[in-house]
């Protein structure tokens, strides 16, 4: 399992990516995704060490992150690259995590299945399926 990106909501993609890129120097890996699944328009930033941010602004009122954007946004989950997604997911609800967005394939991820997770101690954590 490996840090893949840390995932925050945003009131606006292109404010928010130039405050990013000027406060923090990182740069646009790339362009706006749209994800019809999520109901979300999305953006990655890196810095120069390869950490990488994902921007999420909600599409939609119906979007899972609207309520999170309307409160201001922030951090909204950290995301892992696993192996094995499935059983990713047997341990998580194992060991009490609650599955709040099933499998899926990802428009960001080249259709790469993603899964969302809550846990009480962590908060939401994604898998995404490794290549």
């Amino acid at each position: 399992m490996k840090l893949h990106h840390v995932g925050i909501v945003v009131k606006d993609l292109a404010s928010y990516g130039d405050a990013y890129a000027g406060v923090l120097g990182l740069e646009a890996d790339s362009g706006i995704i749209y994800d019809p699944v999520q109901k979300v328009r999305a953006q990655f930033w890196k810095d120069a060490r390869g950490s990488v941010l994902e921007l999420i602004e909600p599409a939609s009122p119906d979007s899972p992150v609207w309520r999170e954007r309307q409160k201001g946004g922030g951090l909204n989950h950290l995301c892992y690259e696993v192996a094995d997604i499935e059983q990713q997911l047997r341990d998580a609800v194992e060991k009490g995590g609650m599955v709040t967005s099933g499998l899926a394939p990802a428009v960001a991820f080249g259709g790469r299945r993603i899964a969302f997770v809550y846990f009480l101690e962590l908060g939401l954590i994604e898998f995404l399926e490794a290549q």
